[in-house]
């Protein structure tokens, strides 16, 4: 949140012609606004008409009048009214549903060695690591066009309306500024450079005051807001560059579907994450006051050899049961998102993710849109996070949505591939032989009765997360800096991560080879409870994956043990298994290139599980190869980070806590949070310093 006059920039895709230098701006306030209105008027006529006819005119001459400059202020007003140059661009209206879209594929692993990846735990990794994408959501609060527009759109809402924006005195910790935007752009260039793709930063922007009434321009017509600091005379067309890293400004409104008017609220905004154009793959997400504070691998995020990198917080979990009128702040959100979670994968207690620096796949974004269509349009909906409310259903956590959801869907994929794709025929019925393999599979003995039948499971040691392993996996994969200071804890490869978690958390299960016995988690899979009653291969599934989850969690540990010390062998379906197409279907398109996956729906109860429904009708498919490729796409690991989350609360703290962050010289993700109760200005110098002195070198990008 930038201090002082705002600068901006178009927002459309429009030619390119380099921006010539804008002044300085000073010190911008809301009698500042009312005098700009003014001055709109006595010259907003004459600016766009001259605008219009120049465009027109020169339509057949080689200049690109899209991206003149012209500056709303005429050269004798005061230097309190002076401001940047910004023009008015119209955007492009996208399609609204999204939720029809087909689903968006993740990276492939190399066919060549996909499958002894998951049957043996073999290495497995694409021919070079990816870049890396960074996105920062910010806004200047300061902004008078910031103030106006919230003010605007604050006065839609009738007075008894819960969605109308909170007038809590805490409010101004959202309009401050200590330049951290800039300084966490810096230390990721400091700390990531190698592995960046491209930094993109999406911000507010605004409609176009009104000029004079008989003047009229379209909704569509926007101005886009971009940081005081950055240089606009150093843009190119690729946007702004410092060496090989680029720097691109996305606006709100080209990524809401639906857009209509100037957005305030951070869940609203992420909601629309997946619709950012042209990012990549997987992304890191950022705030503006979150920071890298030493040299960091890209593998604390992402790896083709591993998948995506999720840091949980398993001693702090978030409930099932639906947010009530009393749940506060966060907690509504995250609890909203946990009883959408539960209605699809069972009720569950899950962790709490990490305030810091989060690794998106756009893949699993686009998937968690079509599942949940609805909850998405809604939080997209509400302009304000902090409400008079409590409006209800409450706005969704989509990094909360998407952290567990990738972890829920590794789970079912396991027990889908068992149930289903190994041991149910292509018929879905169950019957006694089924029953029977399964059981014996488990570890089990037939003989008995359904009441006595027990199996006690010990889970097994495994060798997936030896760091020395993924130590040499990372370098021969291209990451020649391999974990850097992070730890791999889980993977989806060694099952369930929250088996062990239970309500009240704990720490993620360890099956390493030196682990001790009685450490090692203990289950017992009780027949008559997990198997028994059912007539479809689809319906024990849905039972031991949801219904009753826990008896899902131990048939995985029991599977897990079974596959040895390295991969999954004994959940996988026969390499010579194939579903043969139904008589006078013929594969479509949409057949040969669909996304492998389970069913899309929003409660289990809903979804039809059996192998002819998921895998489809039309045309001959070896199952065992679907099945890995919806393995491979919710490839997971639990990672741990030297991290820190700090606050700025008042002058003493925060020396006091400054001076710890200069002794903990470990810590690689940091979070450092305006709460300022009291002494602004000391607190606000004190935390200046310390960004200049760990982040000060300016890149290219910015003023001089």
């Amino acid at each position: 949140m930038q201090a002082g006059s705002p600068d901006y920039i178009p927002l459309a895709q429009a030619p390119f012609t380099q921006p010539r230098a804008a002044g300085r701006a000073s010190a911008a306030t809301m009698y500042c606004l009312r005098r700009r209105l003014v001055l709109w008027s006595l010259f907003g006529t004459s600016l766009l008409t001259l605008f219009v006819y120049m465009k027109h005119s020169f339509n057949y001459i080689d200049v690109e009048l899209d991206d003149l400059d012209i500056d709303l202020f005429p050269p004798q007003a005061t230097s309190s009214l002076q401001t940047e140059s910004y023009l008015p661009f119209q955007v492009v209206s996208r399609p609204n549903d999204t939720a029809h879209l087909p689903l968006r594929p993740v990276p492939p692993l190399p066919s060549t060695c996909l499958d002894a990846y998951f049957a043996r735990g073999d290495a497995c990794y694409a021919s070079q690591p990816a870049k890396l994408d960074l996105l920062w959501t910010w806004v200047n609060g300061s902004d008078p066009l910031e103030q106006q527009a919230k003010t605007n759109v604050a006065a839609k809402f009738d007075s008894q309306d819960p969605w109308r924006p909170s007038m809590q005195p805490n409010q101004a910790r959202l309009y401050r500024d200590h330049d951290e935007l800039r300084h966490s752009l810096r230390s990721i260039l400091a700390n990531f450079r190698s592995h960046i793709g491209s930094f993109l930063l999406l911000t507010s922007d605004f409609p176009i005051p009104e000029t004079t009434p008989n003047l009229t321009l379209p909704g569509a017509w926007r101005l886009g807001q971009i940081p005081q600091w950055l240089d606009l005379s150093k843009q190119t067309r690729s946007g702004w560059r410092d060496s090989d890293v680029a720097l691109k400004i996305l606006h709100h409104a080209e990524i809401f579907q639906p857009y209509e008017d100037t957005i305030f609220n951070s869940l609203a905004i992420e909601s629309q994450l997946g619709h950012v154009p042209g990012i990549s793959d997987h992304f890191i997400y950022m705030n503006d006051d979150l920071y890298f504070g030493q040299p960091t691998s890209s593998a604390t995020f992402y790896s083709s050899a591993y998948g995506i990198v999720l840091h949980l917080q398993a001693d702090l979990m978030v409930g099932p049961g639906r947010p009530n009128p009393r749940t506060q702040g966060e907690w509504r959100g995250m609890g909203e998102s946990n009883y959408m979670l539960s209605a699809r994968f069972g009720q569950r207690h899950r962790p709490y993710v990490y305030h810091e620096a989060k690794v998106v796949s756009v893949a699993i974004l686009n998937e968690l849109e079509t599942v949940w269509p609805e909850a998405f349009a809604r939080s997209a909906s509400h302009p304000f996070r902090e409400t008079m409310g409590p409006g209800a259903p409450s706005d969704i956590n989509t990094m909360l949505l998407h952290a567990h959801y990738i972890v829920e869907r590794a789970r079912e994929a396991l027990l889908w591939s068992w149930v289903v794709a190994r041991i149910g025929p292509t018929d879905d019925l169950w019957g006694e032989n089924q029953a029977r393999r399964a059981w014996e599979e488990l570890g089990g003995v037939w003989e008995g009765t359904e009441g006595e039948r027990a199996i006690e499971v010990v889970s097994g040691r495994r060798n997936t997360l030896e760091k020395e392993r993924i130590e040499y996996t990372l370098v021969k994969s291209g990451i020649k800096d391999g974990l850097g200071k992070t730890s791999y804890v889980f993977t989806s490869l060694d099952g369930y991560a929250y088996a062990t978690l239970g309500t009240g958390g704990g720490h993620f299960p360890s099956f390493l080879p030196d682990e001790q016995e009685r450490a090692l988690p203990k289950c017992t899979i009780n027949y008559a409870r997990c198997f028994a009653g059912h007539s479809r291969a689809s319906d024990v599934f849905k039972h031991i994956a949801f219904d009753n989850y826990r008896c899902g969690d131990c048939v995985i540990s029991a599977l897990v043990r079974a596959s040895g010390p390295l991969g999954i062998a004994a959940f996988l379906p026969p390499p010579d298994r194939m579903l043969s197409s139904l008589a006078g279907k013929v594969p479509t398109p949409a057949d040969v290139h669909d996304v492998p996956h389970l069913p899309l729906v929003d409660k289990w109860e809903d979804g039809d599980f059996s192998l002819r429904e998921v895998m489809g009708t039309a045309g001959e498919r070896n199952v065992r190869t679907w099945t890995i490729q919806l393995l491979q796409r919710y490839r997971y690991v639990m990672g741990s980070t030297p991290a820190v989350f700090e606050r700025l609360q008042t002058a003493k703290q925060t020396a006091a806590m400054l001076s710890h962050l200069e002794r903990f010289e470990d810590a690689v993700l940091m979070c450092i949070n305006d709460d300022v109760i009291t002494g602004e200005q000391e607190v606000a110098r004190m935390f200046r310093q310390f960004q200049e002195k760990h982040w000060g070198h300016p890149a290219a990008w910015e003023k001089r």
